[in-house]
C-alpha cells in the first residue's frame, strides 16, 4: 500500500485517526464502514479489526495504519518462539487479543497496538510491559498456531453474504474443541493454498486431506469417535439439516478465516462407514479472476480478449475436471464488467458471484436445467450467456442456436483437445454447417503442478525420453529435472501449478496455437516441472 503522507486530525482519538487515515487513502468503502459499525455494538473489538475480519481491509492497510498513527514499527519476521515468561501468558487471551510475545524478551507483537485491555493484562502478568510491534493479522495467526498448536484458531460464518463476519458466533463458541479444530483446519488448508478439505469416514477413523495442486494429501487420521461431531459443525457453517443422516446434502456459505473473506461449498454424502464430507475453498483473488492472472502465453492472452470484444459467436474451454476451465470463463465475464452488458449464466454449481452477472443454479428439485435455462435465457435479452458446462444433446443444440441468433455464448465441454470439440458436439447431435456459422474458437487447457525449487534432482534423459521430444520437434537436453521431496512442499516435490492452452481459431482451416504437450516439454526443458507430470497431456 502507497504510504504517502496524508493530513490527520489531531483532535481524533488514535483508532479514529487510523480510520481516518485510511478513508483518506481510498482504503475503506463507506459502505463499509457502516456495515462494521452495525457488528460493533455489543462487541469487545475495534472497528478496524472487525473491517480487517469481514475481509474489506487488508492485512497490509489495517498495519500501516495503526503504524501511521502510533509510531510503532511493522513485524516482517521470522517470529521466534518465546521463553519462560510467556508461561505467564494465558494462549486464550493471546488468541482472543490477537497477540504474540517473542522471543526471549519480547518485544511483544500486536495486531492492535490500541488495545488498552491487552496492554494492562500484559502488563499484570508479566510485571512490566515489553516493546511493543505491530504485526500483520495473517502473520499473527501463522504464528500463533505454531506457538501454541493445541489452541486452534476460529472462524466466523454466515450463510448470508452481507453478515459474512458475526462477532457473536465467534464469542459463543470459543471454548468448543470441535469448533476450533474445524476451524484450525479449514485456515490451514487456506493458508495452503487447498481448494478442498476431505473428511472422510473410515470404518476406524475420520481421515482429513487438504487437495493441493490438484493431489490430495493426508493432514489427521482422528478417532472415530469425533466423526459425527465434526460434520455437524459442518453443516452447521453450510445451513443443513443436522438431523439428514441418509441423504447426500450439498449448500455454500461465506465464512472468514484468519481475516480472509472465502466463499465455502459443502457436499455430505452417506457412506457405509459414517457421513463424509467435502469443503470447496473459492478463494477469489482478484488477478486470479483477470486475462492477466491467468498465466497463459501472451498468444494465447490476446486471443481471450479478442473473444471477449466479440459480440456474437460461440467460444468453448474444453479440459478434464479441476483443469481451470470455469475460471477462465470467469476471467471472460471479469473482462466484460463495464462495458453496459446483460450478462446471463446457468451453472451447476455456482461457484462465484458477480455483482454484474445474473447467475442460475441448475436445481433438480425445481426442475432447472441447463436446457431449459438457456431457452428461458434468450426471452430475457441477453448480450453473453455463460453455460457451465455442455452436458448433453439438448443443452447442446440450444447454446448452438443462443450464438446463432446473435449471442455471444461462453461454454466449457469435457474433451481432450481443440480438435476433438467439434467433433464431440457433432456426436451431441449438432449439424456440423451451425457450428461452421457459430464456432469461432476453442481452447483445451490443463494445470500441471510445477517442481519445487528447493528439492529438484537432476537426472539424465534416456533414449525413449529423447525420441519423445524429437517426436514434438524439440531437441532433447542432456538432463531434465524429477520431484524429491521436502519440508518446502510438504515431501511433495512439487509447489504450485501452471496453465497450458492450445487455442483454435475456427475456420475453413481452423488455426492452433502450440499443442499442450510441446507447451508441458518446454517447461520441462527449462526445469519448471517433471516429465512425469506431463506424460499423457495429449491421451483420454
Amino acid at each position: 500500500m502507497d504510504s504517502g503522507f496524508l493530513e490527520i486530525d489531531p483532535g481524533l482519538d488514535p483508532e479514529a485517526a487510523a480510520l481516518d487515515w485510511l478513508i483518506g487513502k481510498g482504503a475503506l468503502a463507506d459502505a463499509d464502514v457502516a456495515h462494521a459499525e452495525t457488528l460493533k455494538h455489543g462487541s469487545s473489538r475495534a472497528l478496524l479489526i472487525i473491517l480487517n475480519q469481514m475481509g474489506v481491509l487488508s492485512d497490509d492497510a489495517l498495519a500501516e495504519a495503526y503504524a501511521t498513527v502510533t509510531g510503532f514499527g511493522i513485524s516482517a519476521g521470522p517470529f521466534v518462539p518465546p521463553s519462560e515468561p510467556a508461561h505467564r501468558l494465558n494462549p486464550e487471551f493471546l488468541r482472543d487479543a490477537q497477540a504474540l510475545l517473542l522471543g526471549e524478551n519480547g518485544p511483544l507483537a500486536v495486531v492492535n497496538p490500541l488495545d488498552e485491555r491487552l496492554l494492562r493484562g500484559i502488563e499484570f502478568a508479566l510485571g512490566t510491559l515489553p516493546e511493543l510491534t505491530i504485526i500483520r493479522a495473517g502473520d499473527w495467526a501463522r504464528a500463533f498456531v505454531r506457538f501454541y498448536p493445541s489452541e486452534p484458531l476460529l472462524i466466523s460464518n454466515s450463510t448470508d453474504e452481507d453478515d459474512a463476519f458475526a462477532v457473536e458466533i465467534a464469542d459463543q463458541e470459543r471454548d468448543a474443541p470441535i469448533v476450533r479444530q474445524v476451524a484450525a483446519w479449514l485456515g490451514e488448508a487456506a493458508d495452503l493454498g487447498a481448494s478442498d478439505v476431505h473428511f472422510d469416514a473410515r470404518r476406524s477413523s475420520l481421515d482429513v486431506r487438504y487437495r493441493i495442486d490438484g493431489v490430495l494429501q493426508a493432514v489427521a487420521r482422528e478417532p472415530k469417535a469425533v466423526s459425527a461431531s465434526v460434520v455437524s459443525r459442518i453443516k452447521v457453517i453450510a445451513d443443513l439439516d443436522l438431523g439428514e443422516r441418509n441423504k447426500s446434502q450439498d449448500g455454500r456459505a461465506t465464512i472468514v478465516v484468519r481475516g480472509r473473506r472465502l466463499d465455502v461449498r459443502v457436499s455430505i454424502i452417506p457412506t457405509i462407514d459414517g457421513e463424509s464430507a467435502v469443503v470447496r475453498l473459492l478463494d477469489r483473488p482478484e488477478n486470479l479472476l483477470s486475462l492477466e492472472g491467468l498465466g497463459f502465453s501472451g498468444e494465447v492472452a490476446a486471443a481471450l480478449e479478442a473473444v471477449c470484444n466479440r459480440r456474437h459467436g460461440m467460444f468453448v474451454v474444453a479440459g478434464p475436471t479441476g483443469s481451470g476451465k470455469t475460471t477462465t470463463l470467469y476471467s471472460c465475464l471479469e473482462r466484460l464488467k463495464g462495458r453496459g452488458l446483460k450478462i446471463l449464466s446457468v451453472e451447476d454449481p455456482v461457484e462465484y458471484h458477480f455483482d454484474h452477472v445474473s447467475q442460475v443454479q441448475i436445481s433438480e428439485k425445481a426442475g432447472r436445467d441447463f436446457a431449459g435455462a438457456l431457452r428461458s435465457f434468450l426471452r430475457h435479452d441477453p448480450d453473453v450467456i455463460l453455460v457451465g458446462e455442455i452436458r448433453d444433446s439438448e443443452t447442446a443444440q440450444v447454446a448452438v442456436q443462443a450464438s446463432l441468433s446473435g449471442h455471444l455464448v461462453l461454454a466449457t465441454l469435457h474433451a481432450i483437445d481443440t480438435a476433438r470439440v467439434r467433433t464431440r458436439l457433432v456426436d451431441m447431435g449438432v449439424e456440423p454447417f451451425k457450428l461452421d456459422a457459430c464456432l469461432v474458437a476453442s481452447m483445451a487447457q490443463r494445470l500441471v503442478r510445477l517442481l519445487c525449487t528447493n528439492c529438484r534432482m537432476p537426472a539424465p534423459v534416456t533414449e525413449d525420453q529423447a525420441r519423445l521430444f524429437e517426436t514434438h520437434g524439440l531437441t532433447a537436453p542432456e538432463s531434465i529435472w524429477r520431484a524429491d521431496g521436502c519440508p518446502a512442499c510438504r515431501n511433495e516435490g512439487y509447489r504450485g501449478r501452471t496453465a497450458l492452452a492450445e487455442f483454435a481459431h475456427q475456420g475453413s482451416e481452423p488455426e492452433r496455437t502450440q499443442t499442450l504437450m510441446a507447451q508441458g516439454l518446454q517447461l520441462v526443458i527449462r526445469g519448471e516441472t517433471s516429465l512425469a507430470e506431463i506424460v499423457g497431456l495429449g491421451e483420454a
